[in-house]
């Protein structure tokens, strides 16, 4: 089959819709399929609207993993926050899909030509992406199968209106399938009057070649961190909302209490933020003696940060899954989290790691705090953590279950077809979709 691939990002890019895409594209090479993968030249998520941010280096077509990967230039305009955050306000579905204060400007993407017998699209709330691959399903007759990764945070969260919009809603119920990664995610979708046959529930996976058997006392003596010193590990896009600020608050709260040469150490691993950087610039100086930065981490420097580091945290509220948890307890490492979103199905409370409230940095030093100076409950912690990841964290399975879903939607495409009923991407005679009518489709 030809397959379609939409993404924000793509390797080399980090992150977690960007491990989840590489991996699932792999094995859809593996299988025989033609992947192509269409997706953007931003190396950062703030060059999408700020171009003195970071672009990929890359050839606009290449060849990775055996996928042709399709990168298309991110365009800038003058006001281009303010134009797309009024944009964003109309009321006509595709303008609202294809603009808001953050989303990237992409002329080219929906022209990319290309006939595909099924069509994937990942990542909210940049559905730029996810509407060009709706057209392009449609004009293709093939089945659009998407993966939101909603954040849902918590009740009550602003963040969570980033991903709960109208248009948003709307492209979900217009998928053949849509893949979630927990139950809180599913049940929002069904909410939305999303059959459940069409919900997919897809368990994370990691790479163990790639994140295990590292070297930790070589990530120690790159990074001056003396054996037997406190270290923890923070690997995310440096960010308020990924838990980073409150994560150094409360190091540096705790490094207060301790002496000046025994201090607890920090490595945050990922790329910066402007909110993290402006976060930064004002720290205190004696924060260079344990605060260690060290940019998006290598692949093969990620296996020795995880073998360095003693626990690892990451309190965030804009995580639906969070794979680096199953990273950290593969190599037997506790964890802490925020209690927000799909983050609370995956860190079980004093079994796996440890859950705090998402902003209280109180709380997140007491937890950080009770680890270090109780290394047995650490060590259970991670013991179990391990336990868990090999019982079930594999991105075979995962695979397993889209593929299946890939095969029954394909097969049924081919029924309607041979039946004489149309395959002409309008959508008639798919039970639960808007009849022709119904749809706007410029």
């Amino acid at each position: 089959m030809r397959i379609a691939w939409y993404t924000h990002r793509y390797s080399p890019c980090i992150g977690g819709a960007e491990t989840y895409g590489r991996a699932m594209v792999r094995r859809l090479v593996d299988r025989g399929h033609e992947v192509d993968v269409l997706t953007s030249d931003a190396r950062d998520l703030w060059y999408f609207n700020d171009p003195t941010r970071a672009r990929l280096d890359e050839p606009a077509e290449s060849l990775v993993d055996g996928a042709r990967v399709r990168r298309f230039p991110v365009r800038h305009v003058p006001m281009q926050r303010y134009i797309g955050k009024l944009l964003g306000f109309v009321p006509h579905w595709p303008t609202q899909c294809r603009f808001a204060s953050y989303m990237p400007l992409l002329p080219d993407l929906e022209r990319a030509d290309g006939h595909y017998d099924a069509v994937f699209a990942v990542g909210f709330p940049f559905t730029v992406f996810s509407f060009a691959a709706w057209k392009k399903a449609r004009a293709c007759g093939a089945p659009l199968i998407l993966t939101p990764f909603l954040h849902l945070a918590t009740p009550g969260d602003p963040v969570r209106k980033h991903y709960t919009r109208p248009h948003q809603i709307r492209l979900l119920q217009e998928a053949d399938a849509v893949v979630v990664v927990t139950g809180l995610e599913a049940d929002a979708v069904a909410g939305w009057g999303i059959p459940r046959s069409r919900i997919v529930r897809a368990a994370m996976g990691f790479e163990p070649s790639e994140v295990c058997g590292g070297l930790g006392d070589r990530f120690r003596e790159q990074y001056r961190i003396s054996p037997g010193r406190p270290l923890i590990g923070h690997l995310a896009t440096l960010d308020p909302n990924k838990g980073t600020n409150d994560l150094v608050r409360a190091v540096l709260a705790l490094n207060e209490e301790r002496p000046a040469d025994d201090p607890i150490y920090l490595a945050l691993a990922g790329v910066s933020s402007p909110h993290f950087e402006a976060f930064a610039s004002d720290l205190p100086p004696s924060t260079r003696r344990w605060l260690i930065r060290t940019g998006p981490l290598p692949a093969e420097q990620k296996a020795d940060f995880f073998d360095a580091i003693d626990l690892f945290a990451m309190p965030s509220r804009t995580d639906s899954f969070g794979i680096v948890f199953l990273e950290a307890w593969a190599n037997g490492k506790p964890v802490v989290a925020a209690a927000a979103g799909g983050v609370a199905e995956v860190v079980e409370h004093d079994r796996t790691g440890v859950l705090v409230p998402f902003g209280d940095v109180e709380k997140l030093r007491a937890a950080i705090d009770w680890l270090i100076h109780e290394p047995e409950t650490a060590r259970r912690l991670g013991l179990a953590g391990r336990c868990r990841v090999s019982s079930g964290a594999s991105w075979d399975d995962c695979f397993a279950t889209i593929a299946d879903r890939l095969a029954q939607l394909t097969t049924s495409a081919r029924l309607r077809v041979d039946d004489g009923r149309p395959a002409d991407g309008s959508g008639r005679n798919r039970p639960g979709h808007p009849s022709p009518s119904e749809r706007i489709t410029s």
